[in-house]
């Protein structure tokens, strides 16, 4: 019994074997989430403008009293921050928490919550054009 051939096709089946293309695994790719943080009707008559901005404030800075004349959405990205609006009282939002300002309402108080760390806001403004971001109070 001659024993090449049988190597040969041995040897042809281990090489095919080893370069054979794997099987694809298969996956599931991840979906994306979508969670709703606030839900507010709109003023009337409705702002034709909508600008995004961010707000950041350095470890213990402070905003003086003031108002939006537009309605204001304020998200937390980083940190937290202290809030007071007209003779509310004062809140405490930290990332990933949001709330709603009314068109005219004072913003009394508004301020890092921390002494070391910064933090930052996403802040969508409803406005009629050209209005300015914040009047200061007097």
């Amino acid at each position: 019994m001659n024993l090449a051939p049988r190597a040969a096709l041995l040897l042809l089946a281990t090489t095919l074997g080893c370069a054979a293309p794997q099987q694809p695994t298969t996956t599931t790719p991840a979906r994306s989430s979508v969670t709703t943080l606030l839900t507010q009707p709109m003023p009337t008559p409705a702002p034709t403008e909508c600008r995004m901005l961010t707000v950041e404030y350095p470890p213990g800075a402070t905003t003086p009293a003031h108002h939006h004349d537009g309605a204001i959405f304020a998200y937390v990205v980083r940190g937290a921050v202290i809030t007071a609006l007209d003779d509310g009282p004062e809140r405490r939002y930290t990332a990933g928490q949001a709330w709603y300002e009314h068109p005219g309402q004072i913003h009394r108080v508004s301020r890092n919550a921390s002494p070391t760390e910064p933090a930052k806001l996403v802040v969508f403004f409803l406005t009629a054009p050209g209005k300015p971001v914040l009047q200061m109070e007097h």
